[in-house]
């Protein structure tokens, strides 16, 4: 029996039969497994121990890719500065967040989970990461495989040649030689881990390899991480979302398909979707395709372009009267160059407006390209029919939306099976939205251009009330008195036949309370469909008393009003500002000598008994010591480390997070080993 249930193993993770052995540890780590009665008596009884939390600390989004199956996911973990690392789980998710963001949660956590309120409110973003998208993209590639499986499937000078020359070309191609890749690969190292799915795993042992054989990591902003295909994982690949810095692992592939379509993620980028709406281009009844738009890497189905929205995210391509990216506003003939040629004086790509959201005020567009078998687009005919290079492609998306890519399909009742085959538009067709007013014609097409009319319809104008909503720049309770900003954002949701208008604002608050807006004039001009912003500085009396407050800004024109709400909290004195500092008892040890660390944390000014102290000491070799504590009466907590004789000399970071009463507030010192 024993003998069975190995093979059964071995063909469920694809191993090979020197490993059935190690199946039985594999099988019962792996996720989705019927393990014993104790083990999930265990987690039940952790899933039911829960503790409402408010944390603050760094976005990691992860996207997995299945390219096999066509399904992908999407993770969010957030690392405090205590070192800790949580999953978070979304009741619901309507933003797109970017790994490295700093973002403050609200939720009940259990063991190294975090589910989040339901409430809009629960994850706020403190600040965004840097952007990294231009120029020379410096990337370690480190090769690396399992304890139980040190298999070198591929040469470092093969890898060194898919990432640093052909990997790099295709994005040096995509984006007019503005951005490409840099750097060195390492190893092969043995992780000294069994057959994990676990990123960060991964990425820990991996890292510690290449540490201990004497590589320096902090020149490379990019890391990826590639190893021997490992059947327990369903993804080929995963890429962290966006930030300056960024990791990827890619699972037994080599190919710029795969690699540059996680480097797609690291920069940013979500999956290029499409639209499967039956008998009809765009109707009621439409269903997305993950992976549809085979005419964009971040479909997955070759390595070709990036559509026109996400070079534009990228900023690969400009917007202008006679740019790449040309805006169309008016009717008329507009000729396209092949998307593939660079340095032509005509775009090549137009888009067109197809909506304004009413509560955002957010714009969706038509984007139109003309793809020619040109460079890594060559590709093209092959993977569908010589339709999509005949015509002009259609996508529509949506600004500041990244996920909102979807392809078109401009002959929805051909025969093909897949009908993104022939989704392009041909000479002669047209295509129109009467919701938006537009109709877009392809005149003609040749090897070296496209013909486009593109007729507006006579719109009057329509007014409507102002749509508005109302931030507060800070979450929880602040002693009375304080000034709290709000961010205050209004759209003209005029349509776009009307004139600009002058938004007038007003705020709403308690009886002595005193606010002002940025804005000295208290207004906002705005042309019709567009947005704006200002903020309002709320400051309550020193006298008033703990609790939660409302409070309401107008927006006014000639065609009516729009209002919104936001609360102002004040803390009970259990609950006064919290304000913390860390100090080390010298500023310089000798190995073996003991650091004494002292964490003081004040409520109001005053000592604050019982406040948990998270405090993370990182060492110059990137490990570190983290430890919980509880302050005393005298509001400190003191925590003491003994250097030992093999610990590295240099600088050492000290960080304490102090939390109480749903407040958390950080302090920063250092010191030196000699």
């Amino acid at each position: 029996m024993l003998q069975r249930a190995m093979r059964a193993c071995g063909q469920r993770f694809g191993l090979p039969s020197v490993l059935l052995g190690y199946c039985l540890l594999l099988c019962f780590a792996a996720p989705g497994v019927a393990q014993s009665a104790g083990v999930g008596k265990v987690a039940a009884q952790a899933s039911a121990s829960s503790t409402q939390v408010e944390l603050e600390g760094e976005l990691e989004v992860l996207h997995e890719d299945d390219f096999k199956n066509k399904k992908s996911r999407i993770r969010h973990f957030l690392k405090t500065g205590a070192g800790e690392r949580y999953e978070l789980k979304f009741s619901q998710r309507t933003a797109h967040y970017q790994s490295g963001s700093k973002v403050r949660v609200r939720g009940s956590k259990s063991g190294n989970l975090l589910a989040l309120d339901s409430s809009s409110g629960s994850t706020q973003v403190l600040a965004l990461p840097a952007s990294n998208t231009l120029g020379e993209q410096k990337t370690a590639v480190l090769l690396v495989n399992f304890q139980a499986y040190p298999v070198q499937p591929f040469t470092s000078t093969a890898v060194n040649d898919m990432v640093f020359n052909a990997t790099s070309r295709f994005y040096k191609e995509n984006s007019d030689n503005q951005t490409w890749l840099s750097g060195q690969v390492f190893g092969w190292y043995t992780m000294p881990i069994a057959f994990t799915c676990e990123t960060s795993r991964i990425a820990a042992a991996a890292r510690q390899q290449a540490v201990d054989a004497g590589v320096d990591l902090t020149p490379f902003t990019r890391v990826i991480y590639l190893f021997p295909q490992n059947g327990a994982c369903s993804w080929s690949g995963v890429g962290s979302v966006g930030g300056a810095t960024s990791e990827a692992w890619i699972n037994g592939e080599l190919n710029v398909k795969v690699i540059g379509h996680e480097l797609g993620h690291n920069l940013g980028l979500y999956h290029a979707h499409a639209l499967e709406c039956g008998s009809g281009t765009l109707t009621s009844s439409c269903s997305a395709i993950e992976y549809g738009d085979g005419s964009d890497i971040m479909g997955n189905l070759a390595a070709v372009h990036f559509s026109s929205f996400q070079k534009q995210r990228l900023g690969w391509l400009n917007d202008g009267a006679a740019a790449q990216l040309q805006t169309v506003t008016s009717s008329g003939s507009y000729t396209l160059d092949p998307y593939e040629v660079n340095g032509g004086i005509r775009p090549r790509s137009l888009r067109v407006l197809k909506s304004i959201d009413a509560s955002t005020g957010k714009k969706s567009w038509y984007y139109i390209e003309y793809r020619q078998p040109l460079g890594f687009d060559s590709a093209l005919p092959s993977l569908y029919n010589s339709n999509l290079v005949k015509g002009v492609q259609l996508r529509i998306a949506t600004d500041d939306e990244p996920n909102s890519s979807h392809l078109l399909d401009m002959t929805p009742n051909s025969t093909y099976a897949d009908d993104m085959n022939d989704a392009a538009l041909l000479p002669g067709a047209s295509y129109s939205d009467s919701n938006a007013g537009v109709s877009i014609t392809l005149s003609w097409a040749d090897s070296g251009s496209a013909g486009v009319a593109i007729n507006f319809a006579q719109q009057s104008c329509v007014r409507r009330a102002p749509a508005v909503t109302l931030a507060s720049s800070q979450s929880g309770s602040v002693a009375a008195g304080s000034t709290v900003g709000y961010t205050v954002a209004v759209s003209n949701q005029d349509s776009s036949a009307c004139p600009a208008s002058t938004v007038a604002l007003a705020s709403v608050l308690p009886a002595g309370w005193s606010g002002s807006f940025a804005s000295q004039s208290q207004s906002l001009s705005l042309a019709a469909g567009s947005a704006g912003s200002t903020t309002l500085q709320v400051s309550s009396p020193a006298s008033a008393s703990a609790g939660s407050y409302g409070l309401a800004v107008t927006a006014s024109t000639t065609s009516g009003s729009g209002s919104a709400t936001a609360s102002y909290s004040i803390a009970s004195s259990q609950q006064a500002a919290l304000s913390s500092a860390v100090a080390t008892d010298k500023s310089s040890y000798a190995k073996g000598a003991v650091v004494t660390t002292t964490t003081t944390v004040l409520a109001g000014g005053k000592p604050l008994a019982n406040a948990s102290v998270q405090l993370l000491i990182s060492k110059p070799n990137g490990s570190a010591v983290s430890q919980t504590l509880l302050t005393g009466s005298n509001g400190q907590a003191v925590y003491k480390l003994r250097l030992g004789k093999k610990d590295p000399a240099g600088l050492y970071q000290v960080q304490a997070s102090a939390s109480s009463a749903g407040q958390t507030v950080q302090a920063n010192t250092s010191f030196s080993v000699q």
